[in-house]
């Protein structure tokens, strides 16, 4: 554990460290700016990085940046978040929370929540819902709303770099 601890903040220092060579002082630090710069230097579907590995990597630059962070409000956030969505996948939690992921697991945890990995609108995705609830309820569940994000966190997501012709 202390090995993945330890390229984790190595791998955070040096995305942090590009985000700020990249920024200018025409540029406002927000999580948009952040998106762009890292699928622009590698952080995206295109290299064979899993959407969960996006995520997490989004969210510890931006946690690291201050941006979408709860820290000791962390519990009470998530309490609205599932108000609003009883069931979620985690790109969508992650859209709104940078907090680190295994704070955001164990209050899921103790909110009698679980993780699944299911297979939604043709792509496997962890979705969280109560432990009481069938996966079937939950497909459906999902099925019914619209997903939570902007259009360029959907960008992010999908971005795909522009081939170079030479």
């Amino acid at each position: 554990m202390q090995g993945s601890a330890f390229i984790e903040k190595k791998l955070t220092s040096a995305l942090v460290r590009i985000v700020k060579h990249n920024l200018s002082e025409a540029d406002e630090l927000s999580a948009h700016f952040i998106e762009k710069v890292l699928n622009n230097f590698g952080i995206s579907r295109a290299s064979g990085i899993s959407v969960y590995h996006m995520l997490e990597a989004r969210a510890l630059v931006l946690y690291e940046f201050h941006i979408d962070r709860y820290n000791t409000e962390l519990r009470e956030a998530l309490i609205y978040f599932i108000a609003d969505y009883p069931v979620f996948r985690w790109s969508e939690l992650r859209y709104c929370f940078s907090d680190p992921e295994q704070e955001i697991a164990s209050i899921l945890h103790e909110l009698k929540y679980c993780c699944r990995e299911l297979d939604v609108d043709g792509e496997r995705e962890y979705v969280w819902s109560s432990c009481w609830l069938w996966e079937r309820t939950v497909k459906k569940r999902l099925a019914r709303r619209t997903r939570v994000g902007d259009p360029a966190f959907f960008e992010f997501l999908n971005y795909q770099p522009e081939s170079k012709n030479t």
